[in-house]
């Protein structure tokens, strides 16, 4: 008859355990929804109206102005971000980690924090390492737009003015910029017509590497030049107000670059560097009033990074003819859950408890079966 009781004092006793076990779990879900929802209202309440200076460089929203754009039959608004320099991981165009949020009717905002790199952008201060572009599913979209990391908090909006596309000269993009900063704005690029459009460069970038990506673009491995590009530099040497020999500088640091990182063999960059040479070596130096450039000079220019990039990439191996590339990831994640970490750290104590609770338990009732037997 006592080992019936006891049998039944034991399973009563792991019946209970497991109840609190279950309770004990069912109460941290609750504490993580709860914290959860309070961060989410604390995030929504900090929604600032456009051009509120007050919030700019705060939180992880960025805002669009969507009257200004005079976008209509629109029912989503998104916004892709990456890195101007084309590494990182970032989310593919307007899938569900870019769907803005509809603050009011002219107003979307995007949370930087669904990029999966909110820390590095806001990490990364007054440098222009990122492009931003706010689209509608009706294929409505802006020109890529500098950003940089005191953007969050401020809004774009759309100036009225159309932009060749960089790409393709058959479309016009919607110029873009920034209610707050104005150093940021449209991404500055040579166009494939020739035409040099935006006026904000990224970090890594200067008006000399535009000029010696634009020569690299368009002389071929073999060294043959497309004269209706080429025939361009003189122009577009004095409409930068740039050195030629600058410009063969770099020429010469982004060929190096291209062997040592094995994406060009030596051959190849030899020929793209005697065609270079030729092409800078016939033109005047708008830095010098005009003066006709030194080809020997130009024949021994020392390879030197233009880039003022305070990061200290060179950006020697990266195009710039404006196309958005989307990479990989080397930042990380906003600390905003760490609220639910702390949570979920509280739920495992209690667990151990319970558990080392029921162990004793069944512990006692075994020995007092076996005392009994005895």
């Amino acid at each position: 008859m006592f080992k019936k009781v006891m049998s039944l004092a034991l399973a009563s006793t792991l019946v209970l355990s497991a109840g609190a076990f279950a309770a004990s779990a069912a109460e941290a879900e609750d504490a993580v929804a709860a914290n959860d929802e309070s961060a989410v209202a604390a995030d929504d309440s900090s929604a600032v109206a456009a051009g509120d200076e007050s919030q700019v460089g705060a939180g992880t929203k960025i805002y669009f102005d969507v009257k200004s754009a005079g976008w209509k039959n629109f029912s989503k608004i998104y916004c892709h971000v990456w890195r101007a320099d084309g590494t990182g991981k970032w989310p593919s165009w307007q899938t569900k980690k870019e769907v803005c949020k509809k603050e009011s009717d002219d107003l979307y905002s995007y949370d930087i924090t669904k990029t999966g790199n909110a820390e590095e952008i806001q990490n990364a201060g007054s440098k222009n390492l990122y492009c931003v572009i706010f689209s509608a599913d009706t294929g409505s979209q802006i020109y890529n737009t500098i950003m940089n990391g005191n953007c969050i908090g401020d809004t774009v909006y759309v100036t009225g003015n159309q932009i060749e596309n960089p790409k393709d000269s058959q479309k016009t993009d919607t110029e873009a910029a920034w209610k707050n900063h104005p150093e940021c704005g449209p991404q500055k690029v040579i166009t494939s017509t020739s035409k040099i459009v935006g006026t904000a460069l990224a970090d890594g970038t200067t008006d000399v590497t535009l000029m010696a990506d634009y020569l690299l673009d368009y002389v071929s491995d073999d060294g043959t030049a497309d004269t209706s590009k080429t025939d361009k530099t003189q122009d577009l040497i004095n409409q930068l107000k740039i050195s030629p020999l600058a410009v063969m500088s770099n020429v010469n640091f982004k060929l190096e670059d291209f062997v040592k990182a094995e994406t060009m063999t030596q051959d190849v960059a030899n020929k793209k560097k005697a065609t270079i040479e030729g092409i800078l070596g016939n033109c005047t130096d708008p830095t010098k009033g005009g003066e006709k450039v030194n080809k020997d000079e130009i024949k021994n220019a020392e390879a030197k990074n233009d880039a003022a990039d305070t990061n200290g990439s060179s950006n020697g191996g990266s195009s710039s003819n404006g196309s958005s590339s989307n990479g990989s990831s080397n930042g990380s994640s906003n600390g905003s859950s760490s609220g639910s970490n702390s949570v979920q750290s509280g739920q495992e104590t209690t667990i151990f408890f319970v558990f080392a609770g029921v162990m004793v338990a069944a512990a006692g009732v075994f020995f007092l079966v076996r005392r009994r037997e005895n």
